[in-house]
């Protein structure tokens, strides 16, 4: 069954942007939005922290932040204990409401959702749409440049998980799932051929499944904030990067050194790969090694060593009249040459006798000191880098002391505040390893590594299906979830197949000038030929990819954007303007004025003239001048902001900082 999701309009207060509210739906229809709205904020006036609140709110991320990231998102100056965002949209005609409170004093946020006649705190959302509404893919229609670079980092997103909530693949993992449970309750209900251990057998295997499913349920957890901790890691940097460079010198001055030392890992990183290589020859690491070598090699040259005698010849010896000295073979010799021939060097070692010699020769030197001689110089060229590395980090840190004993203890939270992400980031990054690490030899119950816990229940099942005599069932209980995992495989690698093609038929379209192809669809999107592609390319290769991937779903999405022609070069803008009104039924765009030329007139034309322009911005003294001659039923005033609601103004409107 096909759903429909729509936004219909949200509104802020008490938060970083200008109080507001946003009607989407046209005038007639209050459950029907425009195809388009473009949203037109200048930079400053609070777009970063309205997306922020558009993602939290429908994901139900808001639940994970920290005391820290709730108060700065309170009006800069104000005093106000709570703020609070709302975000209506909805389902199939069924009206959804979310709504986000933040306390500020506390720290704390709390959500309600509305749904129907019923009213619940908490974030509830409908459970068809529960597998959209969850952070990881709200970032997929909540979408701004960065996330369009992350679709093609396998770190940062999961593009086949996208394919697989949309096209509904894990209906078949749910089937499997079934035949495994009818299984667990006949093997619980039948009688054993002995009762001796059977309650054991079960409960071991009950007891290894549940575990399982807590830790696969912590590893989505921990994958999902580790995504978050990227996103919020990177804002911390960029935050903490801001207030330093406020003092222009020492700002300017730890770029430098920033530069210089991300160079300078890179360095570290090569140098440290070709060290290990050269490590793996012993004659390196040892100088008396390369000499002992040299000796056997001398010694084997000296014994003659390998010779060409084989099995084969004591065989024919064997078999022949007269033996080579001319006597007569009969029986007795026959079996004595038989016997002795094992004394001598079969063609085999003769081989690996040969193949040491000639390593021998090619790895040691007439002088075995050389081949150590060389690692440790490369080793004390690596100790030189890692100096110099260490130097320039204890030099980025007496800047940052410098700035610190200055008093700025705003810089300094925001310091503490980016190194305890990375910290989070780095435990969650250890666990994640540990779960996903592959199996021991023999692992034991108390592991918390996945692929151990499914050895030990597969042996675990094979035991009570033994003592409860259904290993019969269990036999094909096992068939059929092979049958349906090469169905949900097939089908995967049918729609991987499909949508790479018709993605690169539209980036094709819109890339027409310098076109940048996919190679694959894994987790991320990979590129033809090269890591990498301009913010422009990239942004528009995200564009052709979800325009496929939502027209070929039954289950329509609103596609909202942050900045969607701002990176593009302005030939390619009609282009991607040309695309949207394809994507989705509903586009809802953030724009500056700057981002206006070769994009808005196209689009307007492409969407049949049915888009809403909304200028949105921060109430003072200085933009007043801006709202004459506009008449009164377009503006709506708030206690810190105004919207205009028009194309002229919109046009008009030429600000891209807030005044």
């Amino acid at each position: 069954m096909s759903r429909q999701f729509t936004l219909l309009g949200w509104s802020a207060s008490g938060l970083r942007c200008p109080d507001h509210e946003v009607n989407l739906c046209l005038p007639d229809n209050h459950l029907l939005p425009y195809p388009v709205t473009l949203v037109q904020m200048p930079n400053g006036t609070g777009k970063t922290t309205t997306l922020t609140m558009l993602r939290a709110a429908l994901s139900g991320s808001a639940n994970e932040w920290n005391s820290e990231k709730i108060r700065e998102l309170r009006r800069s100056g104000d005093s106000a204990t709570f703020g609070q965002f709302v975000v209506k949209i909805a389902v199939n005609n069924n009206p959804l409401t979310f709504e986000l409170k933040l306390n500020f004093e506390r720290g704390k946020v709390e959500y309600r959702t509305s749904y129907g006649t019923g009213i619940s705190d908490g974030f509830f959302p409908p459970a068809p749409l529960r597998k959209f509404l969850n952070s990881e893919f709200v970032n997929l229609f909540v979408f701004d440049g960065e996330l369009a670079s992350n679709l093609l980092d396998s770190k940062q997103t999961r593009a086949r998980s996208a394919i697989d909530s949309l096209f509904q693949l894990s209906l078949l993992e749910e089937v499997a799932n079934a035949f495994q449970e009818n299984w667990e309750k006949h093997a619980e209900s039948a009688k054993a051929k002995s009762n001796q251990g059977l309650n054991r057998r079960i409960n071991t295997l009950k007891r290894l499944q549940e575990k399982r499913k807590r830790i696969k349920l912590e590893q989505e957890k921990l994958l999902r904030h580790k995504s978050q901790l990227n996103l919020g890691i990177q804002e911390a940097e960029t935050d903490y990067e801001t207030a330093f460079s406020k003092d222009r010198n020492i700002g300017e001055q730890l770029q430098k050194i920033k530069v210089d030392l991300e160079n300078k890992e890179k360095i570290i990183v090569l140098a440290v790969e070709k060290a290990i290589a050269k490590m793996r020859d012993p004659e390196r690491l040892l100088p008396k090694f390369g000499e002992a070598l040299k000796d056997l090699k001398a010694n084997l040259d000296r014994l003659k060593l390998p010779t060409s005698t084989s099995k084969e010849f004591f065989e024919e010896l064997a078999q022949a009249e007269e033996c080579v000295c001319g006597r007569k073979m009969n029986q007795v010799t026959r079996e004595a040459v038989r016997d002795r021939a094992k004394n001598y060097l079969a063609d085999d070692e003769v081989g690996v006798l040969n193949s040491i010699k000639s390593d021998i020769a090619i790895h040691c030197s007439d002088e075995p000191e050389v081949p150590y001689q060389e690692l440790q110089k490369q080793l004390a060229d690596l100790g030189y880098q890692i100096t110099k590395r260490d130097n320039l980090k204890t030099e980025m840190s007496a800047i940052e002391q410098t700035r610190f004993a200055q008093g700025d203890s705003e810089l300094e939270e925001k310091k503490q505040y980016f190194e305890k992400l990375k910290e989070e980031l780095r435990s969650c990054t250890e666990r994640l390893k540990e779960i996903e690490r592959s199996p021991h030899t023999k692992p034991s119950e108390d592991t918390d590594s996945l692929k151990e816990l499914d050895k030990l229940i597969e042996k675990a099942k094979d035991e009570v299906a033994e003592a409860t005599n259904t290993l019969k069932l269990k036999s094909q209980t096992e068939i059929a979830r092979r049958i349906l995992a090469e169905a949900h495989q097939q089908a995967r690698e049918y729609l991987r197949k499909f949508i790479l093609e018709e993605t690169n038929q539209r980036i094709a379209q819109l890339l027409s000038r310098d076109p940048v192809f996919l190679e694959d669809i894994q987790d991320s999107l990979q590129l033809q030929g090269q890591g990498g592609a301009s913010v422009g390319q990239t942004l528009s290769v995200s564009y052709a990819f979800l325009a496929t991937l939502f027209n070929r779903s039954e289950h329509q999405l609103p596609f909202i954007v942050d900045s969607p022609a701002g990176s593009l070069d302005l030939k390619v803008r009609p282009e991607v303007a040309r695309l949207i009104p394809s994507l989705c039924d509903q586009f809802v765009a953030f724009t500056i004025s700057s981002e206006r030329q070769s994009f808005v007139n196209v689009l307007h034309q492409a969407a049949k003239q049915q888009v809403q322009y909304l200028t949105i911005f921060r109430k003072t003294s200085r933009m007043k001048a801006l709202l004459q001659n506009v008449p009164p039923d377009r503006i709506k005033e708030t206690v810190d902001g105004v919207i205009v609601n028009g194309n002229d103004f919109f046009e008009r409107f030429d600000l891209d900082e807030e005044l």
